[in-house]
């Protein structure tokens, strides 16, 4: 059999030597530098936009809790402003308000039970009867 004859397999483990050598040498000393160059750029890159996102969400942060206590601010004026105007101006007529308030909500109230509410019907889903066959 000529696949297992001593001459030619000397041979052909030398070329494999050969071959697979300067493969190694090359891809080592040309591809792998430049690999390792595109590992060390991406994981920079990385570094630098997680640390652009943590600042942003710092920022956000305190964008956010200073809006928090604008709008807290804001709405105790508001209150305030309200409340002294409510009272300094409708407290002689707050009795009658209080009352003509109470009875729109008893007759809402009285309307809502003698006729239904039409919202809770339409969202009532009907599907007709199917004949049977």
């Amino acid at each position: 059999m000529p696949q297992l004859d001593r001459i030619i397999i000397f041979t052909q483990i030398f070329w494999l030597f050969v071959i697979f050598s300067t493969l190694y040498a090359i891809l080592t000393h040309f591809f792998l530098p430049l690999i390792l160059k595109s590992f060390k750029s991406r994981r920079l890159i990385l570094e630098s936009n997680s640390k652009e996102t943590n600042d942003l969400i710092n920022k956000i942060k305190k964008k956010h809790v200073s809006l928090q206590d604008l709008l807290l601010e804001s709405f105790l004026q508001v209150e305030n402003h309200l409340i002294k105007n409510l009272v300094d101006s409708k407290f002689e007529n707050f009795n009658t308000w209080v009352q003509a308030i109470d009875e729109k909500i008893a007759k809402a109230c009285i309307d809502q039970e003698l006729y239904c509410n039409t919202h809770l019907l339409e969202s009532i889903i009907l599907f007709p009867r199917t004949p049977l066959i």
